[in-house]
């Protein structure tokens, strides 16, 4: 009896704990809407999500702690999408359920931006890319760098410039880099060599 209460209190805290987070997550958000990421104090955050100090010390250290996971949440959701196809046989339908994807979160990713995260949400993509890529495959780390740059470039390029073309325009311009570059290494071999 007491074992399955111990479990239901062990549950109901970390859903309490998770709520928390995204509250903190949220009001952050919502206030680097409003004025800047260096403006915004631990108070301002603590009072928009509705929770004391030490809720949010519980749970982060600083205000760039509360970015870090919603960076590797957008991070996992882009890799996972560019997992699902082949660059080269399904090159335009990644493109577009990547745009879709981005899309849904396009106004946070635009307030990193903003507030300066450019590099930090680049490397942790490339970093995510690079998870399953062993120690010594150098040739799959930086060309998985090369990407990762590349879609990033794209991507931020498209939300500073307030989506100003339709995700079926950007992802056949993305299909025909990718064509492109790819076409170039199979019928002229490696540029490189």
């Amino acid at each position: 009896m007491d074992i399955d209460r111990h479990k239901i209190l062990r549950q109901n805290n970390q859903e309490a704990n998770a709520f928390t987070k995204q509250c903190i997550e949220s009001a952050l958000i919502h206030l680097m809407s409003e004025k800047s990421f260096n403006d915004i104090s631990i108070t301002d955050i603590t009072r928009r999500a509705g929770v004391s100090r030490t809720a949010y010390y519980r749970n982060y250290t600083s205000k760039e702690d509360i970015l870090s996971g919603f960076m590797q949440s957008i991070n996992h959701t882009l890799s996972k999408i560019l997992k699902q196809y082949d660059p080269i046989t399904q090159a335009k339908q990644s493109w577009m359920a990547l745009l879709e994807n981005v899309q849904s979160f396009a106004p946070q990713y635009k307030l990193l931006l903003k507030a300066g995260f450019g590099e930090k949400l680049i490397m942790e993509f490339a970093a995510t890319m690079n998870e399953t890529t062993s120690k010594n495959d150098w040739n799959r780390y930086y060309s998985n760098m090369y990407w990762a740059g590349a879609i990033y470039n794209v991507i931020s390029a498209w939300i500073r410039n307030d989506m100003n073309i339709p995700i079926e325009q950007l992802a056949e311009i993305g299909c025909n880099l990718m064509q492109k570059g790819i076409h170039t290494i199979l019928e002229y071999g490696d540029p490189c060599r």
